[in-house]
């Protein structure tokens, strides 16, 4: 039964495939675009938020994935990784690490083989977005390898405030940065990557490196990357002394999506949270890292 709630700005609907392709591949994973066409008008979209995908074959739950970019009021794009040593291990439901992360690579192996014109069945939007103050001028956007997916989309909607956006951009091989020319015209971007391979060209360490040099010219900071990403990043922060709004976005396993099942639920110095609801963007202050699980 489709599923329509209207308290949580939510609902269920079939959107067409415009585009589903190869956005760039390296060693351990291929990211993939894919652009989504509705029939109707979509409810009001906010940077952060995320869908619900069913992916179809025998996959019981759906995959959330972060809304990438909002072109127009019924279109809306996704970016998604799908790792290269599971791809076939997918097929075969094998999978080194453990079965939800098998899982999760089987649903996105097979959201891969989407093709123009194709349908798909969708919950969304879901979530609490970032949230950009009236009074800052200045944003730093840190992405940490495919953490970029929900930033583009705030980098666009910042822009359109007329703010001052900085992306600080990091991934672990040079063909793994996010192309530029997908990002507005006017952010100032910043590119480090792990392992340059000799390449004088780029910048070598990791995306937090880059961080002190940034953080006293601006008003806010958004991030989005892995765990171990934001616990380097919180060092920074006390080292630093800022007093800025930090906001993350957190990825956790999660069954519904919209805050029924509570099996995303994390303790918080405010208390215990549900992920997909009053997440999964959180002030980094409020995070108990020891607490989420991936």
């Amino acid at each position: 039964m489709p599923i329509s709630n209207n308290r949580y700005n939510l609902k269920q609907f079939e959107a067409r495939v415009s585009y589903n392709r190869k956005l760039l591949s390296y060693p351990g994973a291929t990211y993939y675009l894919i652009e989504l066409l509705t029939s109707n008008k979509l409810a009001e979209l906010a940077p952060g938020q995320f869908m619900m995908i069913k992916c179809g074959g025998d996959t019981l739950l759906r995959r959330p994935i972060s809304i990438h970019s909002a072109p127009s009021d019924n279109v809306f794009q996704l970016l998604y990784a799908l790792s290269s040593a599971n791809i076939q291990d997918s097929e075969s439901r094998v999978n080194r690490s453990c079965e939800v992360k098998s899982s999760n690579e089987i649903g996105k192996n097979l959201l891969s083989k989407l093709k123009p014109d194709d349908k798909i069945d969708i919950i969304g939007p879901l979530g609490n977005g970032y949230s950009i103050s009236n009074k800052a001028k200045s944003l730093l956007l840190i992405a940490g390898g495919i953490g970029i997916a929900p930033l583009r989309f705030l980098a666009e909607r910042a822009v359109t405030m007329n703010k001052s956006v900085t992306i600080l951009m990091g991934a672990r091989f040079p063909n793994g940065l996010y192309p530029r020319h997908l990002l507005p015209s006017n952010a100032n971007v910043i590119t480090i990557v792990e392992n340059c391979d000799n390449n004088s060209l780029y910048k070598e360490g990791l995306v937090v490196d880059l961080l002190p040099q940034y953080l006293e010219d601006h008003d806010q900071v958004f991030a989005c990357g892995p765990n171990a990403m934001y616990g380097a990043m919180s060092d920074v922060l006390k080292k630093c002394c800022y007093k800025g709004s930090v906001q993350v976005s957190l990825e956790v396993r999660m069954g519904c999506g919209f805050g029924v099942c509570y099996g995303c639920s994390i303790k918080t110095r405010q208390g215990m949270k549900r992920v997909c609801q009053e997440g999964p963007v959180f002030n980094i202050k409020d995070i108990i890292w020891q607490e989420v699980k991936i």
